[in-house]
């Protein structure tokens, strides 16, 4: 049995290979996804929502996952939903279920977090079986190709060049609100902010986070800079903004004293780093006992060498 599925994958390895090139290739480019098309033989189907309590895993396509290893893909799906549609067929045991071909991952995520549907395209029945292997393989090297962050700003850009909200969720798979979350919080990001996404220095949930108290866009870049040279959680740089006040800090300052809150917010993520783990609460208290009386250039750079 081992031999001829071996042999099996064998045969799928070169026609993997041209497909993951095309992933590859697309994500380069930054061309967006159509309409799943099942390779001409089946008419292109849509995306619809699918009962999570009613899928399983596809007999022999399984993979051993660990719940804990989801704490990232679990927050993201929190905040965005699923940005990915996943990929099953129903079983024909007449049970009603979906048997899962890709989308183990998202699944898992989504189950622990105890949402009712997940966004699937649901292929026929008698989805040959090359095309489920393929599939399956074709996940993993998707997973690689195209991350979640890159599907973020194909959406966000298909939003900008003027795509109606409900045609960019009904093609991608997500909620019009997950649409119009997305496209305020990319709409205006910098370079800077781009490649901090992309290079993982920053996640989407934490680049949310800083969006969403960081409004001047020119200001967040260099907010993001600071931020991603620490390793914090996102709940963390939350509560830290609003503990320093940032928002009554803009009012009272503006642009004039944009240097003076960015210092403010590296020596904060600076000391809290150093602070060790704890309850957020008891942390920010330590931090508050640290805060300079007076905050200057020369202040940041003492304040930081002494935390």
């Amino acid at each position: 049995m081992r031999q001829a599925r071996r042999k099996y994958f064998g045969r799928v390895a070169a026609r993997l290979e041209r497909v993951s090139e095309a992933i590859r290739d697309q994500a380069v480019a930054g061309v967006e996804p159509h309409r799943f098309e099942q390779g001409g033989r089946h008419p292109a189907l849509e995306v619809q929502d699918i009962p999570v309590s009613k899928i399983r895993p596809e007999y022999g396509l399984g993979r051993k996952r660990d719940r804990d290893g989801h704490r990232e893909l679990r927050r993201s799906i929190e905040q965005f939903g699923v940005l990915t549609p996943i990929t099953v067929r129903l079983a024909p045991d007449g049970s009603g279920d979906y048997l899962l071909i890709k989308g183990q991952g998202r699944t898992l995520a989504c189950e622990m977090l105890g949402l009712a549907t997940i966004p699937g395209i649901v292929v026929a029945p008698d989805f040959a079986e090359d095309e489920k292997v393929q599939q399956f393989l074709v996940e993993n090297v998707a997973r690689l190709r195209m991350r979640p962050v890159d599907r973020a700003l194909l959406i966000s850009r298909a939003r900008q060049r003027g795509e109606e909200t409900v045609d960019v969720a009904r093609r991608f798979g997500v909620t019009p609100a997950t649409v119009r979350r997305l496209q305020a919080q990319l709409e205006t990001a910098s370079k800077t902010e781009v490649a901090a996404l992309r290079d993982g220095s920053v996640n989407l949930a934490l680049h949310a986070v800083i969006s969403r108290h960081v409004l001047d866009s020119a200001e967040r870049a260099d907010v993001v800079g600071e931020i991603a040279k620490f390793d914090l959680r996102t709940r963390e740089v939350d509560e830290l903004f609003r503990a320093i006040g940032w928002a009554s800090l803009v009012e009272l300052g503006g642009k004039a004293h944009r240097r003076s809150r960015l210092l403010l917010i590296s020596w904060a993520c600076h000391a809290l780093s150093g602070l060790g783990k704890g309850a957020i609460d008891d942390r920010l208290s330590q931090l508050a006992e640290r805060l300079p009386l007076s905050f200057g250039e020369e202040t940041h750079v003492a304040g930081v060498v002494g935390a």
